[in-house]
Protein backbone atom coordinates (compact mmCIF):
# COMPACT_ATOMS: atom_id res chain seq x y z
CA UNK A 1 0.00 0.00 0.00
CA UNK A 2 3.29 2.29 0.74
CA UNK A 3 3.74 2.06 -2.84
CA UNK A 4 0.76 3.59 -3.92
CA UNK A 5 1.42 6.54 -2.24
CA UNK A 6 4.49 7.17 -4.29
CA UNK A 7 2.46 6.86 -7.08
CA UNK A 8 -0.08 9.93 -6.29
CA UNK A 9 1.94 12.13 -3.83
CA UNK A 10 3.65 13.10 -6.71
CA UNK A 11 0.14 13.98 -8.30
CA UNK A 12 -0.33 16.11 -5.11
CA UNK A 13 2.64 18.12 -5.32
CA UNK A 14 2.89 18.80 -8.79
CA UNK A 15 -0.70 20.02 -8.88
CA UNK A 16 0.02 22.47 -6.07
CA UNK A 17 3.26 23.76 -7.54
CA UNK A 18 0.80 24.42 -11.11
CA UNK A 19 -1.86 26.47 -8.74
CA UNK A 20 0.76 28.21 -6.75
CA UNK A 21 2.45 29.14 -11.08
CA UNK A 22 -1.00 30.37 -11.61
CA UNK A 23 -1.47 32.34 -8.50
CA UNK A 24 2.05 33.81 -8.63
CA UNK A 25 1.02 35.07 -12.64
CA UNK A 26 -1.72 37.03 -10.82
CA UNK A 27 0.53 39.32 -8.73
CA UNK A 28 2.81 41.68 -9.54
CA UNK A 29 6.12 40.38 -11.24
CA UNK A 30 8.73 40.61 -8.74
CA UNK A 31 7.46 41.28 -5.66
CA UNK A 32 7.77 39.61 -2.51
CA UNK A 33 4.01 37.86 -2.94
CA UNK A 34 5.44 37.04 -6.30
CA UNK A 35 8.42 35.86 -5.65
CA UNK A 36 7.24 33.53 -2.11
CA UNK A 37 4.88 32.20 -4.55
CA UNK A 38 7.50 31.14 -6.97
CA UNK A 39 9.85 29.49 -4.33
CA UNK A 40 6.34 27.98 -3.30
CA UNK A 41 5.91 25.87 -6.64
CA UNK A 42 9.56 25.27 -6.96
CA UNK A 43 9.73 23.40 -3.46
CA UNK A 44 6.64 21.81 -4.99
CA UNK A 45 8.06 20.46 -7.97
CA UNK A 46 11.60 19.78 -6.28
CA UNK A 47 9.24 17.52 -3.81
CA UNK A 48 7.13 15.80 -6.82
CA UNK A 49 10.17 15.12 -8.73
CA UNK A 50 11.33 13.71 -5.88
CA UNK A 51 8.51 10.97 -4.98
CA UNK A 52 8.05 10.58 -8.80
CA UNK A 53 12.05 8.91 -8.58
CA UNK A 54 10.59 6.78 -5.76
CA UNK A 55 7.54 5.85 -7.69
CA UNK A 56 9.57 4.32 -10.57
CA UNK A 57 10.79 2.03 -8.68
CA UNK A 58 7.98 0.66 -7.22
CA UNK A 59 5.75 0.43 -10.69
CA UNK A 60 6.82 0.42 -14.52
CA UNK A 61 7.91 3.90 -15.87
CA UNK A 62 5.51 3.31 -19.09
CA UNK A 63 2.53 3.35 -16.18
CA UNK A 64 3.87 6.28 -13.56
CA UNK A 65 4.34 8.50 -16.35
CA UNK A 66 0.60 8.67 -18.21
CA UNK A 67 -0.98 8.17 -14.79
CA UNK A 68 0.99 11.23 -13.05
CA UNK A 69 0.57 13.18 -16.54
CA UNK A 70 -3.27 12.68 -16.63
CA UNK A 71 -3.98 12.69 -13.16
CA UNK A 72 -2.18 16.55 -12.49
CA UNK A 73 -4.16 17.21 -16.34
CA UNK A 74 -7.50 16.42 -14.44
CA UNK A 75 -6.85 17.94 -10.69
CA UNK A 76 -5.36 21.38 -12.85
CA UNK A 77 -8.43 21.44 -14.69
CA UNK A 78 -11.14 20.59 -12.18
CA UNK A 79 -8.73 23.61 -10.17
CA UNK A 80 -9.09 25.87 -12.59
CA UNK A 81 -12.35 25.94 -12.80
CA UNK A 82 -13.56 25.75 -9.51
CA UNK A 83 -11.16 28.22 -8.27
CA UNK A 84 -10.07 30.85 -11.26
CA UNK A 85 -13.36 30.13 -12.52
CA UNK A 86 -11.44 29.00 -16.55
CA UNK A 87 -13.98 27.63 -18.88
CA UNK A 88 -15.07 24.20 -18.83
CA UNK A 89 -16.95 22.94 -21.78
CA UNK A 90 -18.21 20.13 -23.75
CA UNK A 91 -14.60 19.38 -25.17
CA UNK A 92 -13.43 19.53 -21.25
CA UNK A 93 -15.53 17.63 -20.43
CA UNK A 94 -14.54 14.76 -23.01
CA UNK A 95 -11.71 15.08 -22.18
CA UNK A 96 -11.81 14.85 -18.57
CA UNK A 97 -13.76 11.39 -19.26
CA UNK A 98 -11.66 10.24 -21.46
CA UNK A 99 -8.38 11.17 -19.32
CA UNK A 100 -10.60 9.22 -16.25
CA UNK A 101 -11.35 6.45 -18.19
CA UNK A 102 -7.28 5.89 -19.49
CA UNK A 103 -6.36 6.23 -15.92
CA UNK A 104 -8.72 3.64 -14.49
CA UNK A 105 -7.57 1.16 -17.63
CA UNK A 106 -3.85 1.70 -17.26
CA UNK A 107 -4.74 1.08 -13.49
CA UNK A 108 -6.84 -2.00 -13.02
Amino acid sequence: MKKYFFLFAPVLFSVAAQFLLKQAALKEWKSTAWLLTMGGSLVGYTLALALYSVAIRYFPVSLVSPVNGIAVMLLVIIGGTVFWDEPFGVRQMIGTILGVLSMLLMLI
